[in-house]
């Protein structure tokens, strides 16, 4: 077991350029998330909590907005000191977000298998066989009745709470190491 937290977010800055001049969207922002806990951000509407969320992934669009100071720290590495690259690699295969509105995040194009399919391609190695397989497993383990016949359905096809299970089954990691 390890002494630091698995995520660790410390004096966390946000800002944006705006014609009006620059605007701080977040502002000190300290958290830590130990393995197995569940940490929630609340707070109004406009307070930070979908910056902060997006400055952890490393997706604060640019070049308006940027990570103007602190440390951003995943089992013991400071995300905002990797590239772009690197950065990717994390996002999918360590780490993900779960956004609120599902059918924004899924793509109507593909069935919910491929779409969940595709990160255990790209970030594991699975073949498309092997990848499909264990989208029905993840769609298991979130609870999606009749996960096979779900797994070839389109997302309109999905109430939105099954769209929604089917997003956390996108976010979990793999049920094991590959």
């Amino acid at each position: 077991m390890s002494d630091r937290p698995l995520l660790s977010v410390e004096g966390l800055c946000v800002e944006f350029a705006t014609e009006a001049g620059l605007v701080r969207a977040v502002d000190g922002v300290d958290l830590a998330i130990e393995p197995g806990e569940t940490l929630a951000l609340v707070g109004e509407s406009g307070c930070g909590k979908t910056m902060t969320a997006l400055a952890i992934m490393g997706l604060v669009p640019e070049p308006a907005g940027r990570i103007a100071a602190g440390h951003i720290r995943f089992d013991g590495v400071d995300l905002i000191t990797l590239g772009a690259a690197e950065r990717r690699s994390y996002r999918g295969a360590k780490i993900a977000m779960i956004f609120q509105e599902p059918m924004t995040s899924l793509n109507p194009a593909f069935t919910i298998g491929d779409q969940i399919g595709e990160g255990l391609i790209r970030h594991h190695g699975l073949s498309r066989p092997a990848a499909r397989a264990e989208a029905v497993e993840m769609l298991r383990r979130v609870h999606l009745p009749q996960p096979e016949r779900r797994a070839l359905d389109y997302p309109h096809r999905l109430s939105g709470g099954m769209r929604q299970r089917a997003m956390i089954a996108m976010a979990r990691p793999a049920r094991r190491r590959f």
